[in-house]
């Protein structure tokens, strides 16, 4: 199969995924809601709902929803989220009933599925231009109250990651309350600058330069890294934002920083072909998702600690790779196609696979979040639309300036790395 097929088909699944696993039923209370994963079709992720916005947007522009009936599920969905779905402080409880939009058990409320809900909704907004999905998505937005959940801390200002206020809940060890704290680069970048015209623009400012920038080099040149070297955490911000387009405030170029991560991640699998029979030039990527184990978090150098790998490679992460590094991607893809059909369904890649147990491990189901993230990317590489429809909305917008990002030129190797030519 051409690339070029497989990722029209990817797309098109990647729709039908949405379309079949997003709460679509006329009068339910949890309309618009989108399954965390397939393996618990009754569980909502609020962070897959914001993919699914996203994904709208993506089906309109290419025809493979007519427009009014992308827009009609926009204004449903929205409407579910702003007076059904729980949350405090417009933050919202990370899980959710399918069918009631009610918090699932003791979630918490969490910060970061909030932030990638919202950038769905600002994306959405920004593309439709519908007098009441901009109504709709005003209200969600003014409602989150960034400023609860701000501290300080050795003389920084930072955001607690979530909070719950149930004891025995999750994530909650003791008392119950703030849960953790942002204080390292990952994949809250988005949380920034959906706060930044919220809060005084000082205290915006001191929240982005907040977090530690851990750098370790790869092939000498320098990575700020997560603590995991997870990929998804370099992806899910960039998976909106336009980053070949702007430099932050110190001049840090992230674009180019999740290229030479994602680089690293498939050199650091090449290394281990010895070991783990998954791993190669055309079998790469090491981030979060399903596993022979069940939900596997790893990641690849740099990282903190020192990396177990386990064999399993993340097919989602490597295709939501493909701006920063096109020509492995596709080659993965092609042979994925070719030589292990088993990772393709009726709904393009299933989410991973392990050649290093035995028997052989494929997947065989979907998470929202992964499926969303490597169609956004996916969409991005062939159009940039996604980037430039969130990017160019007024409140990123307004939010870059307040942060003091700077717009450049089109970077030219930016370009040729992510943007293929016609």
């Amino acid at each position: 199969m051409h690339p070029d097929d497989i990722l029209s088909r990817e797309i098109a699944g990647s729709i039908a995924f949405f379309q079949d696993y997003t709460n679509l039923k006329p009068g339910s209370p949890g309309y618009g809601l989108t399954v965390d994963s397939t393996k618990d079709p009754s569980v909502a992720s609020i962070a897959a709902v914001g993919f699914a916005l996203s994904a709208w947007v993506i089906a309109a522009e290419r025809g493979l929803i007519e427009r009014g009936s992308a827009q009609a599920i926009v204004r449903g969905t929205l409407d579910t989220l702003l007076e059904r779905a729980s949350h405090h402080r417009g933050f919202f409880a990370h899980f959710l009933d399918m069918e009631t939009a009610s918090r699932l058990a003791k979630c918490e409320y969490s910060t970061i599925d909030t932030a990638l809900c919202l950038n769905g909704v600002l994306t959405a907004e920004a593309y439709f231009g519908d007098p009441a999905i901009s109504d709709l998505a005003a209200r969600l937005l003014e409602r989150v109250d960034w400023r609860f959940l701000v501290f300080e801390h050795a003389e920084r200002a930072l955001f607690h990651m979530a909070y719950n206020p149930d004891r025995g809940g999750d994530y909650v060890t003791g008392d119950p309350g703030f849960i953790s704290r942002w204080d390292m680069a990952a994949e809250q970048k988005m949380m920034y600058l959906q706060a930044a015209p919220r809060l005084e623009s000082d205290l915006a400012r001191r929240l982005y330069a907040g977090f530690e920038r851990d750098t370790a080099l790869f092939e000498g040149r320098p990575i700020i890294f997560n603590p995991g070297g997870n990929l998804f955490a370099y992806q899910f911000s960039e998976a909106w934002l336009d980053t070949r387009r702007y430099l932050d405030p110190d001049g840090v170029d992230w674009f180019e920083n999740t290229r030479l991560a994602t680089l690293a991640n498939r050199a650091y699998c090449i290394a281990q072909a010895g070991s783990f029979a998954t791993y190669g030039p055309e079998s790469w990527g090491i981030s979060c998702g399903d596993s022979p184990w069940g939900y596997d978090v790893s990641g690849a150098p740099p990282t903190r600690e020192a990396p177990k790998p386990n064999g399993t490679v993340s097919i989602y992460g490597a295709l939501s790779s493909l701006p920063f590094a096109p020509e492995p991607v596709l080659a993965m893809a092609a042979h994925l196609v070719r030589d292990h059909p088993q990772t393709w369904g009726p709904y393009g890649f299933y989410d991973a696979y392990n050649l290093a147990v035995s028997p052989a491990w494929y997947s065989r189901d979907l998470y929202g979040i992964d499926k969303g993230c490597s169609l956004l990317m996916i969409e991005n590489y062939l159009s940039g639309l996604i980037w430039e429809t969130y990017t160019e909305s007024r409140p990123i917008h307004k939010a870059l300036e307040v942060l003091r990002f700077t717009r450049r030129p089109m970077n030219a190797s930016a370009a040729a790395s992510s943007i293929p030519s016609a």
